[in-house]
């Protein structure tokens, strides 16, 4: 039996969001994620940082090498709250991620299953996610 070209789209999409370790066959619809931040000093001046001004010499490589410990933790069961309280650049919570969302960790959001943990890099920062629902 030939795969229909959704289910091939969708396969492509999960598969490649940025340093995603999982990769799904159907996508979900709509999910709830928490999330840490981790960015790192940029060399040019930006009207709106992003940049966490608790660390603001730390380099790429330093941010990786956190995010990825984050992520550890993560899928030992660490709990976000603590973990965005701590680390996080952006206020902590969830969020809500679905089709038209504007994040650059959408595919791998949609991709999560329940209580699984991943990690983007977009342009800006990693992002260590974890679904909720």
């Amino acid at each position: 039996m030939k795969p229909s070209i959704g289910w091939l789209a969708a396969s492509l999409a999960c598969a490649s969001a940025s340093v995603r370790e999982p990769t799904c066959a159907a996508p979900a619809g709509r999910v709830e994620i928490q999330q840490v931040q981790i960015g790192w000093q940029r060399l040019a001046p930006s009207p709106r940082p992003v940049v966490d001004p608790r660390a603001p010499t730390r380099d790429p490589k330093e941010a990786e090498a956190l995010a990825k410990d984050l992520l550890a933790q993560c899928r030992k069961g660490g709990q976000m709250e603590v973990l965005q309280d701590r680390y996080s650049e952006v206020p902590g919570g969830s969020v809500v991620v679905g089709p038209r969302a504007n994040v650059p960790f959408k595919s791998a959001a949609l991709c999560l299953q329940k209580n699984e943990c991943a990690l983007v890099r977009s342009d800006v920062a990693f992002h260590v996610l974890k679904r909720i629902g």
